[in-house]
């Protein structure tokens, strides 16, 4: 009898041991308390004032550049256009607009501390997330499906981004912190149903691996960390139950040499370490009715490695690496980066095989080309001197970075 009550305590002990360990695993990342908690810390803030107040080159152009614009956002004449429909892109196309704006005004008042910039930022905050007929509360599930996911993800994050700098100094009240939450988790289902639809349509053509997969990443990671929301943060981050959770995501968008790309891409094209599954835009493919314009290869690898880093840049902040990860097979973020410098250096979009090209205006004029995501690679790999090489080829102070925005200022080092 001692012996068989000895053995029931023992596995008693055993199973609280093993619950215990799988809630720590579980819960293995908490989010800090006190903003900024997002992108910037409090270091960063002090060393962009210090840059974009110098008086030194390029900073000085980019300073001068930004102010121009918020001076423009923070006039009463500039309004916000909230939209309260049921189209998903119309919401996305609205957000971008208002939310890059209150990104920018937050940036400045970080720079200055003049309140016009945050009092503007905030009412563009306001408006948005206003609780009377509420923007995003529904989308029309037969439009522009299976998108939704990625347009509420990249919509909303310049308004996280701009929330968190403003309650760095305790500029938004508690009661307008609770709207904003609260809008939070009314757009939240959005992004969870557009991952639900990709993974239970074998992502619409098998495209297991591409931008609306990583952008839903950003999205709930982005939305856990504003909410302290640790379950969320840590699905999205290495989830169990989470086919595509940000490690995952690296492993499958990042191809390594001899590695299969897409299934749906035609002909028989080498792949290298570092190239990305979004590559295979440059063709012409058709998946469910929609079918992708030519040549656009080089757009959709840099929207890919773009998100992925401010994936890295949110776990930087709040106790999880994701720049220094390595894949079981080798893959991580820099590898990317490393590949696709060269093209932003020589301007050829036809080097390293000849996949891309035909892409030339992508690293050239395109106003979308992102050779500013050098800017972020160059501040957290400051031993890659080939990421000096891409800033050095390129007008440093004339782009922004899709959602991140004026990266010089926030992200820009000196370069040798």
């Amino acid at each position: 009898m001692k012996n068989k009550l000895m053995k029931m305590q023992f596995l008693l002990l055993l199973t609280i041991v093993v619950v215990v360990q799988s809630f720590a695993q579980s819960n293995s990342i908490k989010i800090k308390k006190e903003h900024p908690r997002l992108i910037l810390s409090n270091a960063d803030i002090d060393l962009m004032r210090g840059n974009a107040l110098s008086g030194i080159e390029p900073w000085k152009t980019a300073w001068e550049n930004l102010k121009n614009e918020i001076d423009g956002y923070a006039d009463e004449k500039w309004k916000t256009k909230v939209y309260r429909g049921d189209v998903s892109m119309s919401f996305y196309n609205a957000a971008i607009r208002d939310g890059s704006a209150a990104r920018d005004l937050a940036i400045g008042y970080q720079i200055t501390k003049d309140r016009r910039y945050a009092v503007k930022a905030i009412r563009i905050i306001d408006e948005w997330s206003s609780p009377k007929d509420v923007a995003g509360a529904y989308f029309d599930p037969d439009k522009s499906y299976p998108n939704t996911g990625m347009l509420v993800s990249r919509g909303i994050f310049a308004f996280l981004y701009a929330y968190d700098l403003l309650c760095a100094d305790n500029l938004i009240d508690k009661d307008k912190q609770k709207q904003f939450k609260d809008w939070l988790r009314i757009l939240l289902p959005h992004i969870k149903e557009g991952a639900r639809r990709w993974h239970e349509n074998d992502y619409f053509g098998k495209q297991y691996y591409q931008n609306h997969i990583v952008a839903e990443v950003v999205g709930l990671m982005s939305i856990g960390i504003i909410l302290r929301d640790n379950e969320l943060v840590n699905y999205a981050y290495d989830g169990k139950n989470n086919p595509r959770n940000a490690k995952n995501v690296i492993e499958g968008m990042i191809l390594m040499n001899g590695q299969p790309p897409y299934v749906g891409e035609p002909g028989s094209w080498a792949t290298h370490d570092g190239e990305i599954m979004d590559r295979y835009r440059h063709f012409v493919l058709t998946h469910h009715g929609y079918t992708t314009k030519p040549n656009r290869a080089l757009q959709y690898v840099g929207l890919s490695t773009n998100l992925m880093m401010i994936t890295a840049e949110m776990g930087r902040l709040n106790g999880f690496d994701l720049y220094n990860y390595v894949a079981p097979a080798g893959e991580n973020i820099k590898l990317p980066l490393l590949f696709y410098a060269d093209f932003y250096i020589t301007k050829d979009a036809s080097i390293k095989g000849g996949f891309y090209e035909g892409e030339d205006s992508w690293i050239n004029h395109n106003d979308q080309a992102v050779f500013t995501l050098w800017e972020v690679a160059h501040a957290r790999y400051p031993e890659e001197k080939i990421f000096n090489e891409v800033l050095r080829k390129n007008e440093r102070a004339s782009r922004k970075l899709h959602l991140l925005g004026p990266v010089l200022l926030t992200h820009g080092r000196c370069i040798e």
